[in-house]
């Protein structure tokens, strides 16, 4: 008897916990609990979280039995006991989280022993069902931010889309808008000059508000324009070698009329070190003419100096004024949209708050930055930050262009910045190969160079083959560009096959020869067949 007691103990204890899921964690302990003690069914009644009794599993659905007459004889009941219901007795085994009941015919059954064994097995019980329902409650949890999670990209989504809808419109608008109002501004220039004498002042001097009034719109959806292009990521990079003191020197000449209108000094120091950089003269000129007409529409009386610094990795250009200046708890967001530093400010000398926000979005895609100091009616000063080596962020490669001129230009000097992809820790670090690329137009090549850098290849140039052929570094691959030099192409090959080198040869013809690519293949194709070559 000590045996089978002993055994049975073990079978009812070995039933609770191996599941964390309560459905079936309860399912193995009613069946054992059941068919071990010879039961003919038994039931497991889950408390909710306000305190209220429900059916949660039976071992036998079919048989029958009166649930509200159940429930009555175990209102009073705490601990581990048995009762009778009918021709039928029960054991009750009261839990913190739920109650199990064991349904008996006989009454041979070991009651006491059985009462006993499971007073012993509570403590793993409550244990078990309570890490049961933990996990249940996470899983739902999981559930709800998942479904929580999904609402809220469905919702990034239609942002994202509906944004992309008013950035296409304003852009579309302002186009269609320009049209007409060019010919507005034009007309009115012209009858405001009153060549004919037809005119009376009166319709001169409206001519010439028609005129500047065109012409401020013109500024504005010009401004829209720009941050349209922005925001959609439209924004074309044309790279080329710049030298920074002609550029300054030219913008003070040009800038100059509208200084000596307002009998403004305009000047700068000159530095007599040629300061040269890979950037967009086109952008870098947009942000500074902003930036010195800022200045000059500001200052009522005083000077504006330019000044010029070069340290290592950046060179600094310094807009320095002596005008009306900005409090400094509003410097925080004169490079937001549609804002000035005070509406007032807006009213009395105009601007639509779009020109300094556009400066710095610019300057953030060159690589570089903007900052501004200002004091309260002692002056302001706007430092243009632009890095030496030319980090173009959040451009998209076929969105950069070199200049065709600019021969010299290295590509490997230039790292496009994508800011939405970190490298972390974790990020596995790729082989780096190495390809030389021979007589190559930098221009055409540049958005093959980007995606094979992107790659973790290293590329080196050569202008042409003689320098080549003196080289005694080691290469993956070897990338010809034969324009120019098709009469050297098959020396190059004989050359190539001899000292067992893999070689590209990149061609405008339509050559279907071993080794050779078409050059016209679309950026994504080229990079492809380069990285087949190169067992990627």
């Amino acid at each position: 008897m000590f045996m089978e007691h002993l055994a049975l103990t073990y079978k009812c204890h070995s039933s609770i916990g191996n599941s964390l899921d309560l459905n079936s964690m309860i399912k193995e302990v009613l069946t054992t609990f059941v068919e071990e003690t010879n039961g003919v069914n038994g039931f497991f009644y889950l408390i909710d979280e306000n305190n209220k009794l429900y059916k949660y599993l039976a071992y036998n659905d079919s048989f029958k039995y009166s649930e509200d007459a159940l429930k009555e004889k175990i209102v009073d009941l705490k601990y581990v006991k048995s009762f009778e219901l009918g021709d039928k007795k029960i054991i009750f085994l009261p839990l913190d989280k739920g109650i199990f009941f064991l349904i008996y015919e006989s009454n041979d059954v070991n009651f006491e022993y059985i009462i006993s064994m499971f007073q012993d097995l509570i403590v793993k019980l409550n244990i078990s069902i309570d890490a049961c329902l933990n996990v249940q409650k996470m899983k739902n949890k999981n559930k709800i931010l998942k479904h929580l999670t999904n609402e809220l990209k469905e919702q990034q989504k239609q942002l994202i889309e509906s944004d992309k809808y008013k950035t296409n419109f304003l852009a579309n608008m302002s186009h269609e808008l320009k049209t007409p109002l060019n010919s507005i501004i034009v007309i009115s220039s012209i009858m405001a000059k009153n060549k004919n004498q037809k005119l009376e002042d009166d319709q001169v001097r409206n001519m010439k508000i028609i005129n500047s009034c065109g012409n401020d719109l013109l500024i504005l959806i010009n401004d829209i324009l720009d941050i349209s292009k922005i925001e959609a990521g439209e924004i074309t990079i044309n790279l080329t070698k710049i030298d920074i003191n002609e550029l300054i020197e030219n913008l003070i000449v040009e800038m100059q009329p509208l200084a000596i209108e307002k009998n403004l000094s305009l000047g700068s120091n000159c530095l007599l070190n040629k300061i040269s950089l890979l950037s967009d003269l086109n952008r870098i000129k947009q942000i500074l003419k902003n930036l010195i007409s800022n200045a000059i529409k500001f200052t009522e009386e005083g000077t504006i100096e330019i000044f010029l610094e070069e340290n290592a990795n950046d060179i600094t250009i310094k807009v320095i004024d002596q005008g009306i200046g900005i409090a400094q708890e509003k410097l925080g967001y004169i490079f937001e949209r549609f804002k000035q530093a005070d509406g007032s400010t807006t009213r009395k000398y105009g601007g639509t708050g779009l020109g300094l926000a556009i400066s710095k979005e610019l300057a953030l895609l060159l690589g570089g930055d903007i900052k501004a100091f200002s004091v309260l009616d002692k002056g302001s000063s706007f430092e243009l930050i632009l890095p030496k080596k030319t980090n173009i962020k959040n451009i998209s490669d076929d969105k950069v262009s070199i200049s065709s001129k600019d021969e010299d230009i290295i590509i490997d000097e230039i790292v496009l910045f994508d800011m939405d992809v970190l490298i972390t820790e974790e990020t596995p670090v790729k082989k780096e190969e190495k390809i030389l690329v021979i007589n190559s137009d930098y221009g055409s090549f540049f958005p093959v160079a980007v995606a094979l850098k992107k790659q973790d290849i290293l590329l080196t140039y050569e202008k042409n083959l003689d320098e080549f052929y003196d080289k005694k570094e080691q290469y993956d691959l070897i990338l010809l560009y034969d324009e120019n030099i098709e009469s050297q192409v098959s020396s190059f090959t004989i050359f190539c096959k001899a000292n067992n080198l893999e070689f590209i040869i990149i061609s405008s013809k339509d050559e279907e020869k071993e080794h050779y690519i078409k050059k016209e293949l679309i950026k994504a194709q080229l990079v492809d067949k380069i990285l087949d070559y190169l067992g990627r």
